[in-house]
């Protein structure tokens, strides 16, 4: 994959990215701080791609399930 367009955002500076946009990448610029996303997916989905590196810093791909803590704004309870 290839970077096609970098955006900073300030803190408190909501944005959105549609599926037609392609994927994207929450990371902080600055190695020492974390970085923090609230993420709000409408419609909600049960699965998504990810890339994440591996071992070898190479970029693998797979899909996972989503994990919800609260449906319609109730607490999901769960099995783990």
């Amino acid at each position: 994959m290839e970077v096609t367009s970098d955006m900073i955002l300030e803190d408190n500076a909501p944005t959105f990215i549609s599926d037609i946009q392609g994927y994207h990448k929450v990371g902080n610029p600055d190695p020492t701080l974390p970085a923090v996303a609230l993420h709000l997916y409408c419609p909600p989905f049960q699965r998504c791609k990810i890339w994440m590196k591996d071992c070898n810093d190479v970029l693998m791909a797979s899909s996972v399930c989503m994990c919800y803590y609260s449906e319609y704004g109730v607490k999901v309870k769960r099995a783990w």
